[in-house]
């Protein structure tokens, strides 16, 4: 949703402003009173020359699943399930966000963002977010890298598909269809054979999806509510058997925040019968929801309905302090009337909280309530970004 490009540019341009090199740590949220990574994404932000979302697209796989270099940012966010053949629950993140260092000539949306003249030269930054919620250990593990798309440290393809950055990666290899995820630091590492099991949901008009009444402010958006995923888990160099099911949200764009728009809190719940919620809730400056807020409804078999601010109703039932002073909502009441959907998401763990610039919370979330009288449970992801210091 908004967390798209809107979150990729701000890393990703607090990480330029840094210098682009291994992977770091991001520094702490702002001061009150200082400038935010957040504020280079309010209107104005230079984004002349790049392409803008304006109207509605005709989207063609699997070419989308590959770079659109003419737009300036761009993201690709597994997040995930997975249980142990004994038994351990684990969570996972693992994103790539890219962003056009400036307007250029490129190829056609979906090919290779080919290489500039110098092979040192750079057209585009990565960066890329790791993460592992385990459950059974109660530890939040994430990690950050960064890196230039030149030298082919960095980059990303549609024929095969494949997304990169140093030794992660997200990519086809062999059998069409299926995609492997590969990402390890010294303490975690994941390994997954991912298979989607439905074809892509388009979010908003048809894949247009509207964050302001700002003109451009938009984004193309598509979801994949259900990938099987399979592999291993590696705890240092122990390897784990794991599957389970994983989420994949694709998103591009050349827009900003409207200025009265803070940050947002995103919502993606998979529930045991099959079918899954995708929300986003827009917040102003004074907290109050944006009413472009909006969402996704995916039945069982598929069938994907548009949902409106008016439609979801939200209501925070606790709260979580960061060691840093960050007050983020921490439990949710979620209800839906017209699906009869009422449900409540918990985190499995209170702190999983990426410490990037901005700071953002991400973190897998039980599900239980009802739906049309019935008990319904399952599993999600939440993301919580620009919450202040308090």
């Amino acid at each position: 949703m908004a967390r798209s490009c809107l979150l990729a540019c701000a890393l990703l341009l607090a990480a330029c402003s840094g210098g682009v090199g291994p992977a770091s740590v991001g520094n702490p949220s702002t001061a009150p009173g200082t400038a935010s990574p957040l504020d280079m994404l309010r209107a104005g932000s230079s984004d002349s020359g790049f392409a803008r979302v304006l109207t509605v697209r005709p989207f063609e796989f699997p070419q989308d699943h590959g770079p659109h270099p003419s737009y300036r940012l761009e993201w690709w966010y597994f997040t995930g399930h997975l249980r142990s053949t004994r038994g351990e629950r684990l969570g996972f993140e693992l994103t790539f966000f890219r962003v056009a260092v400036a307007p250029q000539a490129v190829p056609q949306d979906g090919a290779d963002a080919t290489a500039p003249a110098s092979s040192w030269r750079t057209r585009q930054i990565y960066v890329a977010h790791f993460a592992v919620t385990d459950i059974e250990r109660k530890t939040f593990h994430w990690t950050e890298r960064h890196a230039r798309d030149a030298l082919g440290l960095a980059g990303a393809q549609a024929a095969p598909f494949r997304v990169w950055l140093d030794g992660w990666s997200v990519a086809q290899e062999g059998t069409a269809g299926v995609w492997t995820l590969r990402a390890a630091d010294r303490a975690y590492g994941l390994t997954l054979e991912m298979r989607p099991l439905s074809p892509p949901v388009l979010n908003g008009d048809r894949g247009l999806s509207v964050k302001s009444d700002v003109p451009g402010s938009a984004s193309y958006y598509y979801s994949i509510p259900r990938l099987d995923a399979r592999g291993q888990l590696f705890r240092g160099a122990r390897a784990t058997d794991v599957s389970g099911t994983a989420w994949l949200d694709r998103e591009w764009s050349s827009g900003a925040l409207a200025p009265n728009e803070q940050g947002w809190d995103w919502f993606a719940l998979q529930l045991d019968d099959g079918s899954a919620l995708m929300f986003y809730a827009l917040r102003d400056i004074d907290g109050a929801r944006d009413s472009h807020s909006a969402g996704t409804w995916i039945a069982a078999d598929g069938r994907a309905r548009a949902l409106s601010s008016d439609d979801v109703r939200i209501d925070v039932l606790s709260h979580w302090h960061s060691p840093d002073g960050i007050l983020y909502p921490s439990r949710w009441r979620i209800r839906v009337s017209s699906l009869g959907l009422d449900v409540e998401a918990t985190p499995v763990l209170a702190d999983q909280e990426l410490q990037t610039s901005p700071r953002y919370w991400e973190g897998d979330v039980d599900i239980s309530g009802e739906r049309n009288g019935q008990t319904a449970a399952g599993q999600g992801y939440v993301e919580l970004v620009g919450y202040p210091r308090r």
